[in-house]
Formats: structure tokens, C-alpha cells, sequence
């Protein structure tokens, strides 16, 4: 293979900001295929009754058709992504989105990674885990289009601990009341791309999604690169036989999931043992560790 390597430029601009974009990491005829592949599912869930009004995502496209599958070592890519990484890593998540317009936000500012506590701290910092890879489809070129929101440098410095009602912006519940999400962080970004452009970014890189009150329903894809080794260690997976004897809190430990998260966010019934231990629910945690983490921010 071919790989397009990481530049020094690039590099300089990664440890500084946390992300990077790739233009026209896909090719014109790539786009349409890949728009061509995503309506298709998007029609099959409006046939089982999905609104067509609503978000759409899917988790593991990778599995759905070939045009994702071909994504999963494009040239274009894949070298920067081992550059940072390293080529012992394995894809982790492959997902689709459908952002049609809606006057909120898309999603809150979060950094990736596990929930309710996030990845732990090293001498103040969150290690690079994950690599997200986004393929934008569809002309992102103006604001308030359900941009991708960044906040640069936050994979060093944190989030705004000072900033007033910066953390209804943070809250699972609460962002969708704030309409102009970027507005209230400074340095927010909203990152404007052409169909075919790609943004990478750190796991520990703060973001959010802008409201979108064009009359574009934004198309892109992610992907996220991971070490080989975040698995089971002894096994590949537990016998059904010791599930199915073991309570709710057993089967959380032998790593039992009923969801598309990969234990990420296995929310209240996927991870009893967070209530049992914290004596609050999941949700009530998560709000929790995300002060916390904001306040612990390095100085």
C-alpha cells in the first residue's frame, strides 16, 4: 500500500489544536457513492417508520455495504491516522449520520471516549485513546448547517470552567436550550467543509454540533481507530451458558453488552454496578464526572 503520511505541518497544527482537515480526501465519484449507499438506508428506516425529519444514525455501517467498507483503509487516510497511532490499532466504530435541520444543537460538548467517567487523567492530561475520522458528504461552507463545533487546544487546556452557563452546553439534559452552542465558549469553531473533506480529531478534543437552520440534511460518516489490544484479554467473549446465570452486576463484569456502544455509554441497563456503587443513577453520575472534569482542568 500507499500511505499518505503525516506532514510536520500537520503535526505541529495536531498537538497544538487537536484536529486536522483533510481536503478532498474523497473523490467527487467516492462522495456520490457513499451518498448513494447512506440514502438507501435512510429510505429502508423511513419504511419502518422513522420520520423523515428526524436524526438519523447508524452504528457499524461498515457491516451494511461495501462503500463503507472500502473507507476502512483509504490511502488518503489511513497513514496519518498510523502516524499518530501507531499500526497496531483496529477499527473501533463505524457510523453514519443524518442531520436534517433543526433550530437546537446537535449535540452537546463532550469529549469521546467511555461514560459516565470518562478516560482517566495522566499528569493532568487525557492520552490520546481514539482517533475520529469524519467524511463530510454533503457542502458544509456556511455556519449554523449542523457544523461540527471544536474547541482548539482543549485536548491540552480543558473546558472553560469560568465561563457563565458554559456547562448547560456540557449537560446531556440541558444543551438543546442553548441554541447558538458555540457562542457562549471562547474560541468555540465552527468547521466549515466541502463535500469530500475529512476532520480528524483527538479523543480528548472538546466538541459540539451546531443547530441547523439551512435546508440541508448533512450527511457524514466516522470512524474511530483504536489500539488492537482494547479487548478481552482472556477470551473473545463469554459463554451465553455464564451469562445467563449471573445477575445484572455479573453480567456487566464478564463484559455483556445488549447495545452498539462497546461498553462507551452502556447507559443505566447496561451498567448497574454505576448506581449500585455511586447510590445515583447513571445520568446523575455522568453530569457529575463532567464538572468534575471541567474543574480539574490543568491550570
Amino acid at each position: 500500500m500507499t500511505f499518505t503520511r503525516l506532514t510536520r505541518a500537520q503535526r505541529e497544527r495536531w498537538d497544538r489544536d487537536g484536529y486536522l482537515i483533510l481536503e478532498n480526501a474523497l473523490s467527487a465519484a467516492e462522495v456520490d457513492v457513499l451518498v448513494g449507499a447512506i440514502e438507501l438506508l435512510d429510505e429502508e428506516s423511513q419504511r419502518k417508520g422513522r420520520d423523515p425529519n428526524e436524526y438519523f444514525m447508524m452504528p457499524n455501517v461498515i457491516e451494511r455495504d461495501d462503500a463503507f467498507l472500502d473507507l476502512i483503509d483509504h490511502p488518503n487516510h489511513l497513514g496519518v491516522v498510523i502516524d499518530l497511532l501507531g499500526a497496531n490499532i483496529q477499527l473501533i466504530a463505524s457510523e453514519l449520520m443524518l442531520r436534517p435541520p433543526t433550530p437546537e444543537p446537535g449535540s452537546r460538548w463532550h469529549e469521546d471516549g467511555p461514560k459516565p467517567y470518562p478516560f482517566p487523567h495522566a499528569n493532568g492530561l487525557t492520552p490520546l485513546l481514539h482517533v475520529k475520522i469524519g467524511w463530510f458528504l454533503t457542502d458544509i461552507n456556511e455556519q449554523d448547517m449542523g457544523n461540527l463545533v471544536l474547541l482548539p487546544g482543549s485536548h491540552v487546556n480543558g473546558f472553560p470552567a469560568a465561563v457563565p452557563g458554559s456547562w448547560t452546553g456540557t449537560s446531556p439534559a440541558r444543551f438543546r436550550a442553548v441554541a447558538e452552542i458555540d457562542k457562549q465558549i471562547p474560541g468555540a469553531r465552527q468547521i466549515t467543509v466541502n463535500a469530500g473533506d475529512a476532520v480528524l480529531f483527538h479523543n480528548a478534543l472538546w466538541h459540539s454540533v451546531a443547530r441547523n437552520i439551512s435546508n440541508v440534511r448533512r450527511k457524514n460518516i466516522y470512524y474511530v481507530y483504536g489500539p488492537l489490544w482494547t479487548r478481552l484479554i482472556d477470551r473473545q467473549e463469554t459463554s451465553p451458558e455464564l451469562i445467563a446465570r449471573s445477575n445484572a452486576i455479573r453480567q456487566q463484569l464478564l463484559g455483556a453488552l445488549d447495545d452498539h456502544s462497546g461498553g462507551l455509554h452502556p447507559g443505566e441497563q447496561g451498567a448497574p454496578l454505576v448506581r449500585a456503587f455511586e447510590r445515583k443513577s447513571y445520568e446523575e453520575v455522568w453530569e457529575d464526572q463532567v464538572a468534575k472534569r471541567i474543574r480539574e482542568r490543568p491550570s
